[in-house]
């Protein structure tokens, strides 16, 4: 029986960065990045205003897709 979780990363390829109110220190805010994970789809401007989507080339062909199977430390 497996007591932790399997540990696994947000797919560094198709992962979606987004920022998090982390403390309001007088009148500034500071805010913290937080990595999301993708859907295992990129999408990529091939001229001005025409975007194409295709899958991940890192975990598109997964079955778990937005997801690495281990620990990875981000790039």
């Amino acid at each position: 029986m497996e007591l932790t979780p399997a540990v696994r990363t947000v797919c560094h390829g198709c992962r979606v960065q987004t920022h998090e109110l982390f403390a309001e220190i007088g009148p500034r805010r500071r805010n913290r990045p937080i990595q999301l994970p993708g859907d295992g789809t990129m999408s990529r401007e091939l001229s001005p205003g025409d975007h194409v989507s295709g899958r991940c080339p890192v975990c598109g062909d997964t079955d778990d897709p937005g997801w690495l199977p281990a620990f990875t430390p981000p790039t």
